[in-house]
């Protein structure tokens, strides 16, 4: 299970690809936007909201896109080789989701640094520190729903699905449109996606505070049913070979 790891986070560092859309983009639009709504009194809070939005923005595009793989290897066939090794089927899980996971550590934090050495935000080591766990944390039901996109996606429509799938969680999880803008009622679909507590946990973290139970309960339950669906279809999808 270690070499299949090893060999699949190389294989996605290795992509220029990934490095520049789920690296660079997040990057990029933390120093557009900053530049031009981080002014006035507001500007440190701001900053800081900014920081976090782009650095969960990227880790949602980078663990979402990875588990679009899948879909990829579905088609090669090399799910069908895989089952032929000692390796389970559960492992096979366990590995993707954890490459999920680690792909997106250069985007929080690259975004972080650029955030604190760049514009100056400051925080104390251990607000970071939990800023950082808050966020990287977050991801998990992504990386489910990455898994998910790809056994069901073909390896034609994976990207695209992924793509998708990535926009509409950011956009109406309020990632890249604060969620006091929207109307009302998209204001509480936002409040029912992990997109929306990903951010909230995290910035409450930055702001000291604490961490909202129901933020906490919404990012667990879509991680866990989400990761139900994805052992369901698997194994489903390992008996129609």
């Amino acid at each position: 299970m270690g070499v299949l790891l090893t060999s699949e986070v190389r294989r996605i560092f290795r992509s220029p690809r990934f490095l520049i859309f789920t690296v660079g983009f997040p990057l990029v639009y933390f120093l557009i936007f900053s530049g031009i709504y981080a002014q006035g009194p507001d500007a440190a809070q701001a900053l800081v909201a900014l920081m976090v939005m782009m650095a969960a923005f990227g880790a949602i595009s980078a663990s979402i896109s990875t588990g679009g793989r899948v879909a990829v290897e579905r088609g090669i066939g090399w799910n069908r080789q895989l089952r032929l090794t000692p390796l389970p089927g559960w492992a096979y899980l366990v590995v993707k989701g954890a490459v999920a996971m680690i792909v997106t550590l250069p985007t929080l934090v690259l975004v972080f640094v650029v955030a604190a050495v760049v514009k100056g935000v400051d925080l104390s080591a251990l607000t970071w520190l939990q800023v950082f766990l808050a966020a990287w944390l977050g991801v998990l039901p992504f990386a489910a729903i990455g898994l998910l996109v790809g056994l069901f996606a073909t390896a034609d429509s994976a990207q695209g699905m992924a793509t998708v799938t990535m926009l509409l969680f950011s956009l109406l999880g309020g990632v890249l449109i604060p969620p006091q803008v929207l109307p009302a009622a998209l204001a509480s679909i936002a409040h029912a996606l992990p997109s929306y507590w990903l951010v909230d946990v995290a910035m409450g973290q930055a702001l000291g505070t604490g961490i909202p139970l129901e933020g906490v309960a919404v990012l667990l339950a879509w991680f866990l049913v989400i990761g139900g669906i994805v052992a369901v279809r698997y194994r489903r999808d390992a008996l129609r070979v």
